[in-house]
């Protein structure tokens, strides 16, 4: 019954196109100087990584953003438009550190420059000249870009590392995008993405799913108003999300338990496991 659960129309307006893919490059260009100078300035190598995940999700983040504007309801044309960010993340904050390093003085080892300075010019002519980028990064490699424990790594194990580091900029945005914007709830009566609320009131932790899910597919909406008494302080409950967008019929919820269970350390972690997800009703909840 899969017309029972949201399913996305599929639609990509022209006009909004245009305003995902320059919302998505601004944003990813704007991530990626950020993500160089985080590199510049902080000389810890094991923090890269974390970094590099950053600009990966910063990334995905913003492709989410650009498809809401959009209003596109094409999980393709999201997943695509993240990879495409990616790779534009990847290449232009390559082409933003050669410039860099063509500008930097004062070595101090290991492949950190005491300063440098933004040259517009220089930086345009690497990031629309690949190959110059690739000769650069080529030069980069046999030289070193960094040292570990007192060693400059070049060779293989950079490029190791710099594969890795792709993976995770290219990567981390097409992750991302499998639960982009694309995929929530959309009114196309009133052409515009539903609201989204939770419930207040808690509802008791659901023990079986597919009686849950049996008795909506019935029409039952029973269990939805199965809520905890107000003074009950249990760790373990669920919750209740409403899509809804002013004067459609038609709205969507998703049922989550949330339990606490305590660590080695005795602390107690909060675990959430969906139930349903963006399932159809057409009876109002309030």
């Amino acid at each position: 019954m899969e017309h029972l659960y949201y399913k996305p129309s599929g639609k990509i307006p022209v006009k909004g196109i245009f305003i995902s893919i320059i919302t998505a490059f601004v944003i990813t260009v704007i991530l990626s100087i950020i993500y160089i100078a985080l590199q510049w300035f902080i000389p810890f190598i094991y923090l890269n990584f974390f970094i590099a995940a950053g600009l990966g999700f910063g990334v995905g983040a913003g492709v989410f953003i650009a498809i809401g504007l959009g209003k596109i309801r094409n999980t393709k044309y999201e997943c695509v438009l993240a990879a495409l960010c990616g790779l534009l993340a990847w290449y232009s904050q390559w082409a933003l550190f050669v410039s860099l390093m063509s500008e930097a003085k004062g070595s101090m080892g290991g492949g950190m420059w005491v300063r440098s300075s933004f040259n517009l010019t220089g930086f345009w002519y690497i990031l629309t000249n690949p190959e110059i980028l690739f000769k650069a990064m080529l030069s980069l490699n046999d030289a070193g870009t960094f040292t570990l424990k007192h060693n400059t790594v070049s060779g293989t194990l950079l490029w190791l590392v710099w594969i890795i580091e792709a993976v995770i900029i290219i990567g981390a945005p097409m992750l991302f995008s499998l639960s982009g914007r694309s995929t929530s709830p959309f009114s196309e009566q009133n052409d515009q993405w539903m609201e989204e609320r939770e419930l207040e009131e808690k509802l008791k932790t659901v023990t079986d799913p597919d009686q849950m899910i049996a008795e909506l597919n019935s029409g039952n909406l029973k269990s939805l108003k199965d809520f905890l008494p107000a003074d009950d302080l249990s760790d373990d409950y669920a919750t209740l999300r409403i899509y809804e967008s002013p004067g459609d019929p038609v709205s969507y919820i998703s049922v989550t338990n949330i339990s606490h269970i305590a660590d080695k350390k005795g602390e107690l972690k909060k675990e959430t496991k969906p139930v349903i997800e963006y399932f159809r009703i057409t009876t109002a909840l309030n």
